[in-house]
């Protein structure tokens, strides 16, 4: 009798934390249901919803091409004055030149 006692005893001791197991996993499966639906449901609504996140990121990708366009403005005219840069250093380096040899020319006449 003792024997049978123990054995009830233990079986409802494995029922109970089997029955308490599943009551927590079953809590924790309902919580994160829960939280996955409100944020569905924070996601489609609201003023950081999906519908204003839509119209934010038409409006940063316009903004994103304006900014290239401009950059690419910008880049072709750093090529143009790098151009002209060098072609005036190019002038300045042959006016350069005659100035010397015009120098050289007044002073062999002068001696």
């Amino acid at each position: 009798m003792g024997e049978q006692f123990d054995d009830e005893a233990a079986k409802k001791r494995v029922q109970e934390a089997v029955w308490q197991w599943t009551q927590r996993l079953l809590v924790l499966a309902v919580v994160f249901g829960f939280g996955f639906f409100a944020a569905w449901v924070t996601y489609g609504y609201g003023p950081q919803g999906a519908p204003a996140l839509r119209t934010e990121t038409e409006r940063l990708n316009t903004e994103l091409v304006d900014r290239r366009n401009k950059q690419v403005d910008i880049e072709g005219k750093l090529t143009v004055a790098e151009g002209r840069l060098t072609q005036c250093n190019t002038e300045l380096s042959k006016a350069r030149a005659t100035v010397a040899q015009l120098q050289q020319q007044v002073q062999g006449q002068a001696r």
